[in-house]
């Protein structure tokens, strides 16, 4: 798993960041191949190396052709991003969004409405797209940043003059570990601030990651005792479960129709989360109601969060990193008599294994057969016991069971030359 860590040492702006990423390794050529495509005025980009307190970074600048334009997040998301790979369009949309919100918050308007100035302005969609694409390029998995400073003082804008940080900057780093200092710049700037907050996972990186590379991003300005630099760090993670950090997320409802959280439930599970349930509460003023309990991987996290806020009545959620151990296992689906059915075999600690049969399966055969589950599980654990060890079929976990069994034969339970299947696993579980 490919992480990369942001590291904000002086501030972060769209300009700042990218630098970074190109000296991390994506091709100029490429990122402008990327830029072409896009149906706005000319412009070209520029890259200059410099020394910023001894260390060597990237100057990166746009050089655009003059504009009047005062674009809608509307016109950005339908007209300017179409035109983008899917991957690259979904992260930079993701970052105009965030922009979009925290603008509409400040002024008290309609998202499709906020007129962007300073990123309508063509060097920072520029900015904003090329992040997207170096991103997608460095086949980065999941992003975190480090602790960011912020300056004091006031700045122009199209408004007038405004408080450094910016309104928007704030309200775009909530939730985000920041650092007040007494600079009198905009070490950290709206479009900074959105790529974080729309693209950075909360918390840490996991721990044990190796690094791979590292690059400079440095600003205009040259400030005096103070490096004027991001950081970017490329790491990789162990592959696997237990190489990725884990969270439960939470949120509690009284208001919402309980025939609505079987589809709740199916969408955080859709959104990427590794086990979904529900827990009856008694609420504050003795009403009944629900807890959602999540459990989802970091790369997930944003999805998760997102769908249960959407799909529940809950007006936030809460989420930190969790440990859990999962064993080994393999599923596999064994045809008998009555149909394929599936099952799941798991490795214990002591190196014993504990199958179990698809309940849905054993269900349908009751159904179809007019017997009860009690029943069907009965004859057909009694078979697979006689059929004794297989081959493992779908492995999920970091050490592979029953590696030399290939020369076994497959189960045949119920009818004469049936053979087993391989099937994929059907949840994570907590």
């Amino acid at each position: 798993m490919r992480i990369l860590v942001i590291d904000p040492v002086g501030g972060i702006s769209g300009d700042m960041l990218l630098g970074s990423l190109i000296h991390l390794g994506c091709p100029v050529g490429y990122l402008e191949d990327m830029l072409r495509r896009l149906p706005v005025d000319g412009f070209t980009m520029e890259t200059v190396p410099r020394s910023v307190h001894g260390i060597g970074a990237l100057d990166l600048s746009f050089h655009c052709v003059h504009e009047h334009k005062s674009r809608t997040y509307a016109h950005i998301r339908d007209e300017i991003l179409s035109v983008l790979p899917d991957a690259v369009r979904a992260r930079a949309g993701s970052i105009f969004l965030a922009l979009a919100g925290a603008e509409a918050q400040v002024h008290g308007v309609d998202v499709d409405e906020v007129h962007f100035h300073e990123v309508g302005a063509l060097d920072s969609i520029l900015d904003i797209v090329g992040i997207a694409a170096a991103v997608e390029y460095l086949c980065v998995e999941a992003i975190y940043c480090r602790q960011i400073p912020l300056g004091t003082g006031t700045t122009r804008s199209m408004h007038g003059t405004i408080p450094v940080p910016a309104p928007a900057t704030i309200r775009l780093l909530e939730g985000r570990q920041v650092r007040f200092t007494d600079i009198p710049f905009e070490l950290t700037t709206p479009t900074g601030a959105a790529a974080v907050a729309a693209l950075a996972l909360p918390g840490s990186p996991p721990a044990g990651i190796t690094v791979s590379a590292t690059g400079y991003g440095c600003g205009d300005r040259e400030i005096p005792g103070w490096p004027n630099l991001c950081r970017c760090i490329l790491c990789e993670a162990q592959s696997g479960k237990s190489g990725l950090e884990t969270y439960l997320v939470e949120a509690d409802v009284d208001d919402m129709n309980p025939e609505e959280t079987e589809a709740a439930l199916e969408r955080l599970l859709e959104a990427g989360a590794l086990d979904a349930l529900l827990v009856p509460k008694i609420m504050k003023r003795g009403r009944p109601g629900f807890g959602f309990q999540v459990i989802c991987e970091a790369e997930s996290l944003h999805r998760v969060v997102s769908s249960l806020l959407t799909h529940t009545t809950s007006i936030g959620a809460r989420y930190h990193p969790v440990e859990r151990t999962v064993l080994d296992r393999t599923s596999y689906t064994i045809n008998t008599r009555w149909g394929e059915v599936g099952v799941k075999e798991s490795v214990l600690p002591d190196g014993s294994t504990r199958s179990k049969l698809e309940y849905r399966d054993l269900a349908r055969i009751s159904r179809e057969q007019g017997i009860p589950v009690a029943s069907v599980r009965v004859e057909l654990e009694r078979m697979i016991r006689e059929d004794g060890p297989r081959e493992s079929a779908n492995h999920e976990g970091s050490t592979l069971t029953g590696a030399n069994r290939a020369g076994d034969e497959a189960p045949q339970i119920g009818a004469a030359g049936s053979n087993a299947t391989e099937r994929g696993s059907s949840g994570g579980g907590q």
